[in-house]
């Protein structure tokens, strides 16, 4: 918009155009300077599970563990369904580092949306292939995020929503 404003002081010559051009790219500089500055929870949770995924390509069952709350839950299919205790989260991601190391993964969702409360609920599809696995295989999952007493990021409660486009039955 202000360039069209610029465009049209130089052939009219109108000061006012060249004022109105200018308020324009100000404005437009001010929006992105915010933008730079204003991080969402839902920007939050994104960089935490893609943190967690890069931790899970690697086999770094610490790193992994370092992004998700001592509390935190693993529920299969839905959150509606009973939720699975830290230790269950935590021999899930050993398996990650022996045998359903990672050998291929292909991210194909990843967005958040902030909540009510001030967190993140962000949503993650991606094929993988493991040294267990026959080929790339589509899971789905759903991860709640929230800031902790310091300040800290971390995911809250994890759902394996879908394996193969079924409900899972068992954690991986």
């Amino acid at each position: 918009m202000g360039l069209i404003l610029i465009i049209g002081f130089l052939r009219t010559g109108e000061s006012r155009v060249l004022i109105a051009s200018l308020a324009a790219v100000g404005l437009a500089g001010l929006v992105f300077a915010l933008d730079a500055l204003v991080t969402t929870s839902a920007e939050h949770g994104e960089r935490v599970v893609s943190e967690l995924v890069d931790a899970a390509e690697a086999g770094d069952v610490e790193g992994m563990l370092q992004r998700v709350s001592s509390e935190a839950s693993l529920h299969l299919g839905s959150v509606t369904r009973p939720g699975r205790p830290f230790s269950a989260v935590e021999e899930s991601f050993k398996t990650l580092s022996g045998r359903n190391r990672i050998t291929e993964n292909w991210v194909i969702r990843l967005r958040g949306e902030s909540n009510d409360t001030g967190g993140a609920l962000v949503f993650l599809s991606c094929r993988t292939s493991t040294s267990g696995s026959y080929g790339l295989v589509p899971t789905t999952w759903s991860f709640e995020v929230d800031e902790d007493e310091q300040g800290r990021w971390e995911i809250t409660r994890i759902i394996f929503e879908s394996l193969m486009g079924r409900e899972p039955e068992r954690a991986l």
